[in-house]
């Protein structure tokens, strides 16, 4: 269980989500303080594919920018399963089924973020490069920012096709969809029906 605790805080670390709740809330009912855990988040794969990534200008460095929507999909597992009115036997199964989901797609993650962070090195190596050049008289203003907008383009591309990108993204959908057809093998009928609502927006 221990282990289990830091894989999740590893995951939380790595997508690099941080979240306030600063306004005052009624009491939770019983789905959603039974959910309630950061376990039950999940990774938007889509921007994980293909991450929004900043402008970088002379005194800026190019980043990985998280959607403004990121946390409402974050969140869309949570929410579907509260929907559900699930009893005991159904949340102890799914609770199993998600920490499988979290050991399952722990290493892509991992993989995803190194790349990541060494695609963004590289570019931003090359920025300095630019800006140096621009501040030695070597080219023109104008030529540095053609300079960096033909670099965020490129950076963009091998964020999105790297071929190491694209087996980690298979891989990450291959246990996202074992999760999904797991939750969807203890559900009901009439389960199943508001199941299948939510089931588009969880990827």
């Amino acid at each position: 269980m221990k282990k289990m605790r830091h894989t999740w805080s590893l995951l939380a670390m790595s997508l690099a989500l941080v979240f306030t709740a600063c306004q005052k809330e009624e009491a939770p009912a019983p789905d959603s303080i039974e959910f309630a855990s950061a376990e039950y988040q999940l990774p938007d794969l889509q921007d994980l594919e293909t991450p929004e990534i900043s402008i970088g200008s002379e005194t800026a460095p190019f980043t990985c920018t998280p959607l403004e929507n990121q946390r409402e999909k974050l969140e869309a597992l949570k929410k579907a399963l509260q929907s559900l009115h699930l009893d005991q036997n159904q949340r102890t199964a799914i609770k199993g089924f998600v920490q499988q989901h979290h050991a399952c797609i722990a290493q892509h993650l991992a993989a995803l973020q190194n790349l990541h962070q060494n695609l963004l090195q590289r570019a931003n190596a090359q920025r300095e490069a630019y800006v140096k050049a621009y501040k030695a008289g070597e080219i023109t203003k104008a030529q540095l920012e053609e300079k960096l907008t033909t670099l965020r383009a490129t950076l963009k591309e091998q964020m999105a096709k790297h071929e190491v990108k694209e087996r980690q993204m298979r891989l990450l959908r291959k246990c996202r969809q074992e999760l999904l057809q797991k939750i969807e093998s203890v559900l009901s009928q009439e389960q199943l029906q508001k199941w299948n609502t939510w089931k588009s927006r969880l990827g």
